[in-house]
């Protein structure tokens, strides 16, 4: 038998594997937290940039509704054309 290796030198050895297996965890789990705390800020700065583009939207609709009406209207002419022309090409 190799006096090196004993019993105590693998249970030694055990431990330390332990040791390092819950470092690895916890600092996986603290970039998670982290990276799920980043996710969560970034999604309400998205809401917050949304909520203020539709207020925008919204005002300049109201302060402008001839010109919206009219703009409204030739979106939606050219999507018809679009469309159509989609739909005769399958012919």
């Amino acid at each position: 038998m190799n006096p090196s290796f004993t019993a105590n030198n693998g249970e030694s050895a055990a431990n330390e594997a332990r040791r390092q297996a819950e470092r690895m965890a916890d600092t996986a789990s603290d970039t998670a937290s982290r990276a799920t705390s980043t996710a969560r800020e970034r999604a309400d700065q998205a809401q917050r940039w949304a909520k203020s583009r539709w207020s925008d939207l919204q005002e300049t609709v109201e302060s402008q509704p001839y010109q919206s009406t009219a703009w409204a209207l030739g979106i939606g002419f050219a999507a018809g054309l679009l469309l159509m022309g989609l739909l005769r090409g399958r012919r």
